[in-house]
């Protein structure tokens, strides 16, 4: 799960940045905020991002300003691990702890281990990951920031779910729902309950799985965040499908496709396609089967392009 205290990255932000950093006739003052801006929401061109990010790093190095130093490793190791450089990465964003250690800037010292676990397990290094994971919590439970604190158990939980350790991601999915709740956090809530609806799925609470997932979209569906509750159906119906629910596993990738469609979520239109296909095609419906195996086809290409 992508951490939910984030700021959202623009690229529009970054090309109308662009003109104003390539003039040169800012201070250095200025030019902190504006590579660190720069790098942040370059999202089109990473190598581009990395660049901005090397550049704060050697402007605050040659001003001995720590505090951007600080974040020019982080934005670092960010663009590194998007571009699955993840030694490198790791590199970056052990630096970047060791400055907000320095700076007793506990926010920005559980950022960074979250980034660093994170990393590992995208290298599928689970002991490391929950490792760092752990010490991000431990951090950030002496910062005053909630979300934080609460996405990282969020995260967390996650690994512990992606490696089947169940009763461990129960254990961080629920003190995470308690902050969310406290500081009424819908969104946050809403991750929770649906990660949480994943664990009873998994473990064969279908009933408890179907309350909290159904009570996760019904907050999503209020706050119009779309995406999540169409990765959330799909998943329920590779769990159905996997106890060999078929048409329970159908229903639930008919309502993630119908939902994509109907906000033009072309990743999930494409996911829900390739869900139907395989579904249909163990039903024995092979012309349904190839109906939704073009659209897949279709969609995937055009997700692909954009990239």
């Amino acid at each position: 799960m992508v951490s939910m205290c984030s700021y959202a990255q623009d690229q529009k932000v970054a090309d109308s940045l662009r003109a104003i950093y390539e003039e040169q006739a800012l201070p250095d003052t200025a030019k902190f905020e504006l590579l660190l801006d720069l790098s942040f929401n370059e999202t089109r061109d990473l190598e581009r991002g990395l660049k901005y990010a090397e550049d704060l790093i050697k402007l605050s190095q040659q001003s001995g300003n720590d505090r951007y130093l600080r974040a020019g490793y982080f934005l670092k190791g960010t663009k590194l691990r998007l571009l699955t450089r993840l030694d490198d990465a790791l590199d970056a964003f052990f630096k970047s702890a060791d400055l907000a250690e320095k700076l007793h800037d506990n926010l920005a010292e559980g950022d960074a281990y979250g980034a660093i676990a994170a990393t590992y397990s995208t290298a599928k290094n689970h002991s490391n990951a929950i490792l760092y994971y752990n010490k991000s919590i431990a951090v950030l439970r002496r910062s005053n920031d909630s979300i934080s604190l609460a996405s990282a158990l969020s995260n967390a939980g996650d690994e512990f779910r992606n490696v089947k350790e169940y009763d461990s991601a129960l254990l961080y999915f629920r003190e995470s729902k308690t902050i969310f709740d406290k500081i009424n956090y819908l969104s946050g809530k809403a991750y929770s309950l649906g990660n949480i609806g994943m664990v009873y799925a998994n473990t064969g609470k279908d009933e408890l799985a179907e309350k909290n997932i159904n009570e996760a979209v019904h907050i999503l569906e209020g706050t119009q965040d779309y995406y999540p509750i169409c990765v959330y159906l799909i998943s329920m119906s590779d769990v159905y499908q996997d106890k060999g629910a078929g048409l329970t596993a159908l229903n639930y990738a008919l309502r993630s496709l119908h939902l994509a469609e109907q906000y033009g979520l072309k990743e999930q239109i494409a996911d829900a396609n390739r869900k139907l296909s395989e579904l249909y095609e163990k039903s024995g419906d092979m012309g349904q089967s190839l109906v939704h195996y073009k659209s897949y086809i279709a969609y995937r290409d055009s997700v692909n392009n954009i990239n």
